[in-house]
């Protein structure tokens, strides 16, 4: 008990001293980069189309990004295992940087889209080597510290992003966005050769598996495609087929002697599996909800268009907010968080759904606060948890693998969304009665993996209670 008392008080204090300052701010860089990307781009799109006459590919500049992210994601922790932190992150910067240079000097749509597809690889690759240096460089205790801080980015990313990107549109200016990547570049690569150790590579030295990298990366465009579709069967056909995909990955993969994910990644009888199900399953809940709360914001509760947004974006808030709230929790507390996170979630949605098409507005906001916090507070504990209990030899693949289930949950919460919608009519137009009757199918859908999540929460603390004890 005293060893934890003495931890919470003298986390935060670690965090700030020395190397792990250093260290927090190049993994602080890496998420921050892509969080940026995300809110940034979307900002700056019109007037990227309207200058370089790309109107008709508007969706595919962040459709590409996604793929190419989750690729990305995938493959990081087998290059940073095969390669070591060091160069595996001058690897990954250097392909992000190559992306934001193509997206800078794009003389028409096509250089544009190549840059975005680059920039969504480097991203990708940042964010898994990011979860991987939290692994190896800091200690169990203070790594709920640092993952608070990370989600503490994704929110400041969606209130800052939209503006700094605005100031860039406005001033005609949006290519400065991309050249801002160049001197974030060269601060990254000053910070990772004081922060990483030049440790030896870890892994086999086995090249990358392209094909089920590739494999991987047309399931996650069949998710892409299949939001963009108005035909439900069709739609359907490529959401089987995506999963059909990411199935036949993950069994070749489990056979293959380079594997990219860790030993039954989805597993419920290991923390491992059990903890990615909770990923997965959050993003797949949360997913669907951000994408249609600016237009209900809009179109039911006559909120302005610069307001809408930041509505969707309370609920980064209160995940900001859990994390920082629950980062100091004894282990103990820990375990209880991460099953009251989950029922915070499926209270939110629930209550969410009660308010969301009627309204009043304040309520609602205060619910969408509490789906994030309950994100908050559980999300960090079973990153930890997930990495403390990777196998022997997994350790980089394990901690590499979190943002790409992440990122597969948010891209079918996506793709399942624009299905319900189109099911509930939003196809034909956006009328009242048309917006009420697709709260009803995205809140009622989104309560399933909701409800699952609080079922594999319970599932990974048996686990947690029943693995042996380590002094």
């Amino acid at each position: 008990m005293a060893e934890a008392q003495n931890s919470k008080a003298g986390g935060w204090h670690e965090l700030r001293q020395g190397p792990g300052l250093v260290r927090l701010a190049l993994i602080s860089t890496c998420v921050s980069l892509h969080a940026m990307d995300v809110f940034v781009t979307s900002t700056i799109l019109p007037s990227v189309v309207a200058d370089i006459d790309g109107v008709a590919y508007y969706a595919w500049p962040s459709a590409l990004y996604l793929i190419t992210s989750i690729v990305g994601a995938a493959s990081g922790g087998m290059v940073g295992a095969n390669l070591g932190l060091r160069r595996a992150l001058a690897i990954a910067v250097s392909v992000y940087l190559l992306g934001a240079l193509f997206c800078a000097a794009a003389p028409h749509m096509a250089v544009f889209l190549m840059g975005r597809t680059t920039q969504g690889l480097g991203a990708g690759m940042l964010v898994a080597l990011a979860y991987t240096m939290v692994r190896q460089l800091f200690d169990d205790d203070l790594r709920p510290r640092v993952f608070a801080v990370m989600s503490a980015i994704w929110g400041l990313a969606a209130l800052v992003a939209p503006l700094i990107a605005g100031a860039f549109a406005q001033m005609g200016f949006w290519r400065g966005v991309y050249w801002l990547t160049v001197p974030i570049v060269v601060i990254m690569l000053v910070l990772a050769r004081r922060a990483v150790p030049g440790t030896a590579p870890s892994g086999d030295g086995s090249g990358l598996p392209w094909g089920r990298l590739l494999l991987l990366g047309a399931a996650v465009l069949c998710v892409t495609v299949s939001g963009r579709i108005d035909e439900p069967l069709l739609r359907l056909i490529l959401i089987a087929g995506a999963l059909f995909g990411v199935g036949g990955m993950l069994r070749l993969d489990h056979l293959a002697d380079n594997p990219l994910l860790p030993s039954a990644p989805t597993s419920f009888r290991h923390p491992v599996g059990t903890g990615y199900w909770i990923f997965f399953l959050m993003s797949l809940s949360f997913a669907p909800l951000s994408i249609f709360l600016p237009l209900l914001a809009q179109r039911l509760h006559s909120v302005e268009p610069i307001m809408a947004g930041y509505i969707a974006a309370v609920m980064s808030l209160g995940w900001s907010v859990g994390s920082f709230a629950a980062a100091g929790a004894a282990p103990s507390l820990q375990r209880i968080l991460i099953v009251t996170g989950p029922l915070c979630l499926l209270i939110g949605i629930a209550g969410q759904g009660l308010f969301v098409a009627s309204g009043p507005l304040a309520p609602l906001i205060g619910l969408i606060f509490l789906s994030g916090l309950g994100i908050g507070q559980c999300h960090l504990h079973v990153s930890n948890n997930v990495m403390m209990a990777a196998r022997k030899g997994e350790e980089t693949l394990t901690a590499g693998a979190i943002p790409t289930m992440q990122s597969l949950g948010i891209a079918f919460g996506a793709a399942t969304a624009g299905l319900l919608a189109n099911m509930a009519g939003l196809s034909d137009g956006i009328s009242v009665a048309i917006l009420t009757d697709v709260t009803e199918w995205i809140w009622g859908f989104a309560l399933i993996p909701a409800g699952c999540t609080v079922l594999v929460a319970a599932r990974l603390v048996w686990l947690i209670n029943r693995a042996p004890t380590t002094s």
